[in-house]
């Protein structure tokens, strides 16, 4: 569905746009009664031909939790809002009105779009659990996640991942349990999941972030812990998600844990985050060298960084690369 930059003195057109032939016309009926002038589209290929003649028309994008695939696959930057089928009228009625105000402040009132991104960026977070809670595996939904996260930020998956391996042989190396290794490898996939909350002029900022800009970005592990824990499989890493920037001498973030207050997953994936996010390039800095990246993290041993997880970090690199070469 789309509400275009068609203006009139009395209303707004909207493009109702779904290959049911049964459903369409529903559809356009409740449009209708809700005081906009409703125009019907069987295909994508139409609404995409008419995108490009209207090119201030907010999408609203209605999918199906039973595929996830295909629903991630629409969760962008460009959608207004979403509705999950089943949906009620009333349910689409707060949705048109969303893009209604969406499409006026696009076109002239800045402060209106900046708080509108906002709740859209909001909306997109509590679709992502949704669509996560729909799926019949943990690491089904994992990868839900990981695909909106991968929306935001270009490499998301991959520094999750990595982060994730390096987490697991940091928590062997210690000497932890299965169950927490387990919860570990979880949170150490989501702990970023939180910035689909994030401005994208704050992720992808070419230059270093002003104080209101961190204010920002330091509330993604709140966010992600509200999300990560609507879903029960996850329950238990929520908590890594939330502490991942929590420091051993308290000087972290959100709630300034310290010590053994702070979950041993969080502690071990600090390290795992941190060397990965100094060893690969980012839109700020380039990347340091790993012998650098080992001794910074050896240097913040004991303020930062859990001194017995930071020193297992040099022994699972060198371990790691004696095996390559054999």
């Amino acid at each position: 569905m789309q509400v275009p930059a068609v203006d009139s003195p009395l209303m707004h057109s909207v493009l109702v746009v779904d290959d049911d032939v049964s459903l369409r016309p529903m559809l356009a009926a409740w449009v209708n009664r809700f005081g906009f002038c409703a125009f019907e589209a069987p295909t994508a290929e139409d609404a995409l031909e008419h995108l490009e003649r209207f090119p201030t028309t907010a999408v609203i994008m209605a999918t199906s939790v039973d595929d996830a695939e295909i629903a991630v696959s629409t969760l962008s930057n460009d959608v207004v809002d979403y509705l999950l089928k089943p949906f009620d009228s009333s349910r689409l009625r707060e949705a048109l009105a969303l893009g209604l105000d969406w499409h006026r402040a696009s076109v002239g009132d800045e402060d209106l779009h900046n708080a509108l991104q906002a709740r859209m960026r909001s909306r997109r977070a509590t679709v992502a659990a949704a669509l996560a809670g729909a799926q019949p595996t943990a690491y089904e939904a994992v990868d839900s996640l990981i695909a909106m996260l991968q929306l935001h930020e270009k490499d998301g998956r991959g520094h999750a991942t990595r982060v994730a391996r390096l987490a697991i042989a940091l928590a062997d190396e210690l000497g932890i349990g299965d169950g927490e290794i387990e919860e570990l490898e979880y949170g150490a996939m989501l702990h970023d999941v939180g910035k689909i909350d994030m401005p994208a002029e704050i992720l992808c900022k070419p230059a270093p972030l002003n104080d209101a800009e961190w204010d920002v970005m330091r509330t993604h592990p709140q966010v992600g812990y509200d999300l990560v824990r609507k879903l029960p499989q996850f329950a238990r890493a929520a908590d890594i998600v939330l502490a991942h920037h929590e420091a051993f001498d308290g000087s972290g973030y959100p709630h300034g844990l310290k010590g053994d207050d702070i979950p041993i997953g969080a502690r071990i994936l600090t390290i795992a985050d941190s060397y990965d996010s100094m060893t690969h390039p980012h839109t700020q800095r380039p990347a340091m060298p790993a012998e650098m990246a080992v001794r910074e993290i050896e240097r913040c041993s004991g303020s930062q960084f859990d001194p017995y997880a930071a020193a297992a970090l040099g022994r699972v690199l060198m371990h790691a690369t004696e095996e390559q070469r054999v």
